[in-house]
């Protein structure tokens, strides 16, 4: 079995993905209590996902000084959600001193296990034309690894002294995509960057097909505001017409591009809680782990709900309000609740058996921060089969 490492763990998304796509977990190193308290619980329900001693608590600044002492020669991959604080051109002086950017610390973890893959996500705001050049900055840094940064040297001048660096050693081809995770029938909107790196002397480290969907959104808006399938399929009455935000999605495409999608539909929060039965307020389900009703879901700006026949919104680290907001369902006839737990985890692909113990609070930050299950676990098993680990 193919050996990983699992950085800023977080509550599991991806290492939880990484273990379906048949990656073994060595060390799962995250600092935050909370979430660490998730990993071990799951350790505990389902021992083949991770060892409990494999979960480290731990600064990644202080697991790196004792890294050498790990007995983690030849890992195959690294993989993590590193904490990015952006910076624009004006920030030059900031970036790999900054404390709050951990992508250094995961640019000196490839340093030092030099695995054949890393995999790291982040939102996709980190595009954008005032943070680009210091995303472009880490994805270079990440092909030289062995061109560490210079004592007083900013970030800016360190990406001039790559792009004309020349190495004999440690080299990564590098792979950008931008990867939404209702496209491989997560049940979500979920926008994300993912860095692929593959090692120089591994097989097809020249090429990376990229994740392609497996799900669509035309083929969605097809089967409710064409045809009617969706509404058949599911025993109700259609609407007689559709939410605006609909309408216009559909007026800006031509009906012939609707009709041609051969594709699977985009997975609805309808169809993702199927055969989940509905919360009682202030109540646990005796059948389903962290699934109680949580009272009081309204309306207001900023703070409005996802459509239920219609994936998910991006999940949000939080409760209160945007992040709320994003956390609520609006049904049809225009009545809200709050996703519980076990439906937000749904919502994020992760199994049933999958617990999120601690506070609401504690495990909807841990939800929001995650990476949904299936993208990562697709994401494993496409480098696998590519690579032929």
């Amino acid at each position: 079995m193919p050996r990983s490492v699992e950085l800023f763990a977080g509550g599991g998304g991806m290492a939880r993905g990484m273990r379906d796509a048949g990656f073994g977990h060595e060390q799962l190193v995250e600092r935050e209590p909370r979430p660490v308290h998730v990993l071990r619980a799951n350790a505990a329900r389902n021992p083949w996902l991770w060892k409990d001693e494999s979960i480290v608590e731990a600064d990644i600044l202080d697991w790196l000084e004792d890294i050498e002492n790990l007995d983690l020669d030849d890992v195959d991959l690294v993989a993590g959600g590193p904490p990015c604080q952006p910076f624009s051109i004006s920030g030059a002086h900031a970036g790999h001193n900054d404390q709050r950017n951990m992508f250094p610390s995961a640019i000196e973890t490839v340093r030092r296990l030099r695995p054949k893959l890393f995999v790291f996500e982040n939102v996709p705001g980190l595009l954008r034309p005032s943070f680009l050049p210091y995303y472009n900055y880490i994805s270079d840094q990440l092909a030289i690894p062995e061109v560490t940064p210079r004592d007083g040297e900013s970030w800016i001048e360190h990406h001039v002294r790559i792009q004309h660096a020349h190495s004999d050693g440690l080299r990564y081809h590098v792979y950008r995509q931008i990867v939404n995770a209702a496209d491989l029938g997560v049940g979500q909107e979920r926008k994300r960057v993912f860095l692929v790196g593959i090692r120089w002397d591994v097989r097809g480290s020249d090429s990376w097909p990229k994740i392609v969907p497996t799900h669509s959104r035309d083929s969605l808006l097809r089967a409710q505001w064409i045809t009617g399938e969706y509404w058949e399929r599911h025993g109700l009455a259609p609407e007689r017409e559709s939410p605006a935000r609909l309408a216009n999605r559909i007026s800006a495409l031509r009906q012939e591009e609707l009709e041609s999608s051969s594709l699977p539909s985009w997975r609805t929060t309808r169809e993702v809680l199927l055969d989940l039965p509905a919360p009682i307020d202030n109540e646990e389900h005796p059948k389903f782990l962290n699934h109680r009703g949580i009272p009081g879901a309204r309306t207001y700006k900023g703070h409005t709900g996802g459509l239920f026949d219609w994936p998910a919104k991006t999940l949000k680290a939080g409760v209160h309000g945007v992040c709320g907001g994003e956390a609520m369902i609006r049904f049809r006839d225009g009545s809200l609740r709050y996703l519980t737990i076990r439906e937000s985890a749904r919502v994020q692909s992760f199994p049933d058996d999958y617990e999120i113990p601690g506070t609401r609070t504690a495990a909807m930050r841990a939800l929001g921060n995650a990476v949904a299950v299936d993208v990562a676990a697709t994401i494993g098993s496409a480098l696998r089969a590519h690579t032929g680990l």
